[in-house]
């Protein structure tokens, strides 16, 4: 857990700024705080802030007087709390939009957070990187990205897993693969993912990388999933992805394979799973090869249905009467016009 660090007015020795960098305590107005924004990302912003003898309620991320989003500021903290031995539920996650009204940018992008009547308030920057709160605030929120979520799960069953979407997204969303000093490689996102739909998301989101289709070069490195090519905004991840020692590209049904257009039913088996087939007795084996002939084929089928039904949904909405247009969301705000 990272924790921002100002000082406050008025003298102090070394000792005492040094405390208050470790503990990463603020003051603002009068009020002593801690916390700010861990993750920002194209569909979330989230973090947590504490007040000494405040309560604070929400968080409201606002450019000029146009209030962009809001939340409770009500998650469970268990590593803040204990920390700073605090009791409560510290802890925000704000979700963005995926479009806009028309906003004069002149006004610098903040995001506050405040009390239940709104007289107190502080505003969070990014924990260890503060400086750069408004320029990184203001570049997202005019980004293509607005909107999209997702996470990269890891390495299972040897092969990098994940998922990436917006809501009532139209087609898939696209992630890009990176490494250190290497090209970064596009992935799109059209696999099954359970899970999604109990979230309001399309299930069809998910994405599979066999370690296998990469290129040689690859083979050690450290790599990690981004929502867009210069990596500025990362999917979050439970711990690093350290590639295999060898890697190298396969080929699939007599092609090479592309990880930009590959389905992930396509995908090779794992090394490690071929070199189990290959120890095991032939009959075995057969009956092996069968059941993931039979997974490969039932996982085409599921893809296919989905796209089907993307297209239908799509003709569907297409095809609605028009009457009165419904009041986008920022019109349904308190004030909004």
């Amino acid at each position: 857990m990272e924790t921002s660090t100002h000082a406050t007015k008025g003298g102090m020795k070394k000792k005492g700024r040094r405390l208050k960098r470790f503990l990463g305590l603020q003051r603002e107005a009068g009020i002593a705080w801690s916390g700010g924004i861990e993750h920002l990302l194209p569909g979330q912003i989230s973090g947590w802030v504490v007040a000494k003898g405040v309560p604070l309620q929400e968080v409201r991320l606002l450019v000029g007087p146009h209030l962009i989003a809001r939340a409770e500021i009500n998650q469970a903290r268990p590593d803040v709390c204990e920390k700073l031995g605090w009791q409560g539920t510290p802890g925000f996650s704000l979700e963005l939009p995926a479009e806009l009204p028309p906003i004069d940018w002149q006004p610098t992008p903040r995001l506050l957070a405040l009390s239940a009547d709104g007289s107190q308030q502080v505003e969070l920057g990014l924990l260890g990187r503060p400086q750069q709160t408004a320029e990184r605030l203001k570049a997202l929120l005019q980004s293509d990205l607005l909107g999209l979520v997702g996470h990269c799960d890891g390495l299972v069953m040897g092969t990098i897993r994940g998922w990436a979407c917006r809501r009532g997204q139209q087609r898939p969303a696209q992630i890009w693969l990176q490494a250190g000093g290497q090209e970064p490689i596009p992935v799109p996102c059209h696999g099954h993912h359970d899970g999604l739909q109990a979230m309001n998301l399309p299930s069809q989101s998910a994405f599979v990388l066999d370690p296998e289709t990469l290129p040689q070069a690859w083979a050690g490195l450290e790599v990690w999933c981004s929502f867009d090519r210069e990596a500025a905004f990362r999917l979050p991840q439970q711990a690093p992805i350290v590639l295999p020692s060898r890697v190298g590209s396969i080929s699939v049904g007599g092609q090479q394979a592309q990880l930009s257009g590959l389905h992930p039913s396509a995908l090779a088996m794992p090394s490690s799973y071929q070199d189990m087939l290959q120890a095991a007795p032939e009959d075995l084996r057969q009956h092996w090869q069968a059941l993931e002939s039979f997974r490969v084929y039932l996982d085409g089928i599921e893809y296919q249905l989905a796209q089907e039904q993307q297209q239908r949904d799509l003709a569907s909405q297409n095809q609605k009467p028009s009457g009165t247009p419904r009041r986008r969301w920022w019109q349904r705000l308190p004030g909004g016009r």
